[in-house]
């Protein structure tokens, strides 16, 4: 098993809370992307979320009125966001599917989209190489003229000029504890991963993975998605003000076309 494996199947009820915690953010994402769609005249379309993790973006944008396919490499979250479909009462408009995303071009039929999205850092997972696939496979199977959104990318350019060894995140059960280095000769963050679940007034130990992740800056992003048949027409700094992006944003919005 590679790290994401590690962590998304192997760890996957663990990761799935820091998911949960996200729900509301999730939400917002969807209603942001509706907006962006009603902009670029695309209107409830047919969208594909990869990797689509528990349905945070993909349920609520198809209680918006969305046709949307999820993506995930992890069993136990696709189950979860079937389960979410159906509570929200999308389960019509909604389907989730166990796959990688370096292999998304052969699990639909060519244009089977109009929009594709992949929100909260999730490219950069293995190679250039994969990355490089995942791109072409969703430029197969989204129309000629589709949009791709790629929103809150961690950005290398931030990244290199704010870096911080140590972070931690917390939600309601789950305490986790981040420790990272930064690999700039290949623009890579490895990480480790610790988490704790909460136990009255005490943390246990519930796991530990390793991360590794390659960093890009825009210009790097664009190169690839123009390989792979893709024209960047828009770089913001986030998804919720669309300014344009600048060194100093934490995160990367894309947004290209398929030529």
């Amino acid at each position: 098993m590679d790290w994401a494996e590690s962590l998304f199947i192997g760890n996957a009820k663990n990761y799935a809370r820091v998911l949960e915690s996200q729900w509301k953010n999730g939400e917002e994402n969807a209603k942001l992307l509706d907006s962006l769609f009603k902009e670029k005249r695309v209107r409830k379309c047919r969208v594909l979320d990869v990797p689509c993790g528990i349905g945070r973006v993909s349920v609520p944008l198809a209680r918006l009125g969305y046709q949307v396919a999820g993506v995930d490499l992890s069993p136990f979250f696709v189950r979860v966001a079937r389960k979410k479909a159906s509570k929200f009462g999308v389960k019509r408009r909604t389907s989730f599917i166990v796959g990688r995303m370096s292999e998304v071009g052969a699990l639909f039929p060519e244009a089977s989209f109009d929009v594709a999205i992949n929100i909260f850092t999730s490219i950069g997972y293995g190679s250039e190489q994969e990355d490089l696939a995942f791109f072409r496979g969703l430029r197969r199977v989204v129309r000629k003229g589709g949009l791709f959104v790629i929103g809150r990318l961690a950005s290398r350019d931030y990244i290199s000029s704010h870096f911080v060894q140590n972070m931690y995140d917390e939600t309601d059960q789950l305490v986790v504890l981040q420790r990272s280095e930064l690999d700039v000769l290949h623009s890579r963050e490895k990480s480790t991963w610790r988490f704790y679940r909460k136990a009255g007034r005490t943390l246990k130990p519930a796991g530990e993975n390793q991360i590794d992740l390659r960093l890009y800056s825009p210009h790097e992003l664009a190169s690839l998605l123009g390989e792979a048949g893709w024209e960047v027409t828009s770089v913001y700094d986030s998804l919720a003000y669309r300014r344009p992006y600048s060194p100093n944003n934490p995160g990367i919005t894309i947004v290209a076309e398929a030529r």
